[in-house]
């Protein structure tokens, strides 16, 4: 276990602000710390990934990205966040495939209107902390884990006239232990819905449009003193992304990306962008992430690929908890193709 000042103060932090609703423009409010982004190689370029995105971290950052998906894929991630005892752990797996040709119509111009491609794919995120907790008297509890949980279903399809499109339906389930106001639990359930474009634009020029919790998401608590009802900001992102091979070496790549991503409901912009490097089996990333009125926060990350393993380890710059102990963090992903 942590020691207590810094956990309890991350912890505390997270759970009152949860429990009250309240969204902050630095992006804490409901279940923000389950959307600090998935997956160290897109962390490791800044969270520049919705032109990117395919495979496993396609649930997250562009259900576009699922048909986009070459080879079944299971993936998963692990942080502790500021390295202050809130640890983000992330699992899914993806499945692209191609249309049976018997089961698509030759007629024109309908068969360019339906898929050629589909993908599919589960995931599961949760953020959990310890929090000192006090009933509904003031009375301490003692330390509780409290966790925010989302559960996620997505399918997508590449039709040729629109290009890579997805969705993705998402259920929010938040449990404090022994929080409630009858002695029980204290929980929150929502359901969300995500949308996304991936569309190749030119030779290696890829854009993204990503929408994350369309509409705002409602989040209801159960067994509260209030029972409020949270939002989960809805946030949509354009990027841009563009891969050029050959640069030095015959078997290099080269991979740039730029992310815009605005949040109207607490009216948040984040600029992000990112580059990664490749030769053979190596990659190297950097990224780097400006929001009005705070410094610029940066990102670094390396990666290898060994036959079908990924394994990938970024580190993110903390510019957001200024605290005794509270430092940068450090993401850990491994990936398996098949």
């Amino acid at each position: 276990m942590r020691t207590l000042p810094l956990g309890v103060f991350a912890g505390a932090l997270i759970f009152a602000l949860a429990a009250s609703g309240v969204a902050q423009d630095f992006g804490i409010g409901a279940a923000s710390f389950l959307r600090r982004g998935v997956d160290a190689r897109a962390l490791g370029m800044a969270g520049a990934f919705s032109a990117v995105a395919e495979g496993y971290s396609a649930m997250y950052w562009n259900p576009g990205g699922l048909a986009r998906t070459p080879s079944p894929e299971l993936g998963g991630m692990y942080m502790n966040l500021y390295n202050a005892g809130i640890y983000l752990n992330f699992f899914a797996g993806v499945l692209g495939f191609d249309v049976p040709e018997e089961a698509q119509t030759q007629s024109e111009p309908l068969s360019s209107f339906l898929p050629r491609r589909l993908g599919g794919g589960l995931a599961f995120i949760e953020m959990a902390t310890e929090v000192l907790a006090y009933d509904i008297q003031g009375n301490p509890l003692g330390l509780i884990r409290y966790s925010e949980a989302i559960y996620s279903l997505g399918l997508g399809a590449w039709i040729p006239r629109l290009g890579y499109a997805g969705a993705v339906a998402k259920v929010y389930s938040f449990r404090a232990p022994r929080a409630g106001r009858d002695g029980g639990d204290a929980t929150a359930f929502g359901l969300g819905f995500d949308l996304g474009l991936s569309l190749p634009v030119w030779d290696g020029l890829w854009l993204g449009l990503s929408a994350m919790d369309v509409g705002n998401t409602k989040v209801k608590w159960r067994n509260t003193a209030l029972e409020p009802t949270d939002l989960v900001s809805g946030r949509y992102t354009l990027g841009l992304a563009f891969t050029a091979s050959g640069l030095a070496f015959e078997n290099d790549r080269l991979l740039l990306a730029l992310d815009v991503a605005y949040e109207p409901l607490v009216d948040s912009l984040a600029v992000r962008a990112g580059l990664e490097y490749t030769l053979f089996f190596v990659s190297l990333r950097a990224g780097a992430v400006w929001r009005p009125g705070m410094p610029w926060a940066f990102t670094f990350g390396a990666g290898i690929r060994a036959l079908s393993l990924r394994l990938d380890a970024a580190l993110v710059q903390n510019r957001e908890i200024q605290v005794e102990g509270a430092g940068d963090t450090l993401v850990l992903s491994a990936a398996i193709l098949f």
